[in-house]
Order: structure tokens, then sequence, then C-alpha cells
């Protein structure tokens, strides 16, 4: 994961100076509202947050078997700076992975994890090298996002946020290479006034060409407590 914030130059992001996440918010674009915001500020210490992530194959033969599973996040302790130390759960049960452990964090982890999985994906069924798959994407971000507004329900309240879309290879250079998979999508749905900033994160992998696989991934916030 480390290594990806690194490729995603997430690592030169969190040395940045942040702008306020209102001032993202009345003028965004994709990268800064997702990128020069403060993610974290709304979870405290002793907080812990829970999304659901969902995974759909289309062939299990071929791609394994579908499943859901919870992430967890758990925020240990908040540094003078006012950035968060974090222990991060993804999955539990057979499929449960080591906890990880952040210290310093004000980007949401498991944003990160997401994008870092959805390259995976992609990898197993298009083919290609992980650093030029990362590196479209991160530039996807840059100057082929799409940001609109958005409202929706969390804790049974309509929230206002937004939205960012993105094909990062519809015109890629090497998009024939990539067997009918240069139109799989990516979607962000995010806002300063939920804990953790993202509220539903999305990834469609498919192909145009018959007889193959695809496969959607979904990480939705459930819950924060305290």
């Amino acid at each position: 994961m480390l290594r990806y914030m690194r490729g995603l130059g997430i690592a030169a992001f969190l040395a940045m100076p942040f702008v306020s996440v209102a001032a993202v918010a009345e003028n965004p674009a994709a990268v800064d509202a997702i990128f020069n915001a403060r993610h974290l500020d709304l979870v405290n210490k002793g907080s812990n947050v829970l999304y659901k992530f969902d995974h759909q194959v289309s062939d299990e033969k071929l791609l394994g078997q579908g499943f859901s599973d919870d992430i967890k996040v758990n925020v240990t302790d908040v540094t003078a700076e006012g950035a968060r130390v974090l222990d991060v759960t993804v999955f539990t049960g057979d499929r449960q992975r080591p906890i990880q452990n952040y210290d310093g964090l004000s980007i949401n982890p498991v944003f990160v994890w997401f994008l870092d999985k959805s390259v995976e994906n992609l990898r197993v069924v298009a083919g290609g090298k992980q650093p030029y798959l990362k590196g479209r994407i991160r530039d996807a971000f840059v100057d082929r996002a799409k940001i609109e507004p958005v409202k929706f329900n969390y804790a049974g309240k309509e929230v206002e946020g937004f939205k960012v879309t993105m094909v990062p290879f519809e015109n890629d250079p090497n998009k024939h290479k990539m067997q009918g998979y240069e139109k799989s999508a990516f979607s962000f749905t995010f806002s300063k006034d939920v804990p953790g900033y993202f509220y539903e994160l999305d990834s469609n992998i498919f192909s145009s060409q018959a007889g193959t696989a695809s496969m959607k991934d979904r990480v939705v916030l459930v819950e924060a407590t305290p």
C-alpha cells in the first residue's frame, strides 16, 4: 500500500500545504477535491469506521468466487499536527489480512487500498505492468476525470457531496493491447460531511470482447462510532 501511495505521488501530496476543504468545495477540480483535502478530520481518537466491501465476478472459474466482507479503520491517536494514527483491518475470518498500522495520515488509506486493488484487478484480466496502469490512473485524476455534485443518504440524513468518475484508458495509446478492457470505469463519491470523507468507491472492469470476464468492486461507508 505504501508503495502505491508513493506511486500516486501521495507521499509528496502529504507534504504539500493544504487548502481548506471548504475552499475545495466551492470550485472543485477532481484532483483537488480528492487529493487536496483532509479526509480524516471527522474521526477522532477512539473512533472506528466500518466499510462494507463487495466483490462481484462474472465467471468464478476464471476469477474466483465473489464475496462481501468488512474493512475497519480504528483511530488510535491524533498527532499534535492533527494527523491520524490508524489501524486498518481488511476483511474478516479466513480472508483477513494482517492489520496495517499507519502513523500521521490525513488521507484515507481505504481509498488508497481500493486504488491498489483496482489496478491489480485490471492487470489480472487486461495484462500490462502495474507501474504503467497506476500512472495512467494517477494522470486521469488530473485531466480525464469528471466531477459533479451529488446528494446521498448516510446515517439517516441527506448529504451533499461530489462524485468523480473516470475511464482512464479509453484513449490510451496502448489500449489495443488491453483485450477490450480500455473502457473500464471508476467512481468515487465523497463529502466533507461524512467521517473518512469517502462514502462510496466503485470499479467496473469489463471488456467489449466476447468470452471475457468482468468484475465489480464496491466499498461503501456503513458507520462510524462513537
